[in-house]
């Protein structure tokens, strides 16, 4: 059953040749186990199989990144 919330992130970076980031991509989707009926000569079986879905993709210069990640620990100072 696909989740009702995003559960899996990943970061993916643009660099010059210098080595310096010219933007960050932060996707979100949903990964989860999708259950399908199949019948066999043993009759019917439940199969399980890995499913994806992306939910969004945010394109963020270095500026903004670091905005995010200041704004990530204001939120969450404090927590464990």
């Amino acid at each position: 059953m696909k989740p009702e919330y995003v559960n899996t992130f990943a970061l993916r970076k643009v660099v010059n040749k210098e080595g310096e980031v010219l933007e960050i991509t932060l996707d979100a989707s949903h990964k989860y186990m999708e259950n399908n009926v199949t019948v066999t000569s043993n009759g019917l079986e439940n199969v399980a199989t890995p499913a994806s879905d992306q939910v969004a993709s945010l394109v963020m210069n270095r500026q903004a990144a670091i905005s995010l990640r200041n704004l990530l620990i204001q939120t969450l100072d404090g927590e464990t």
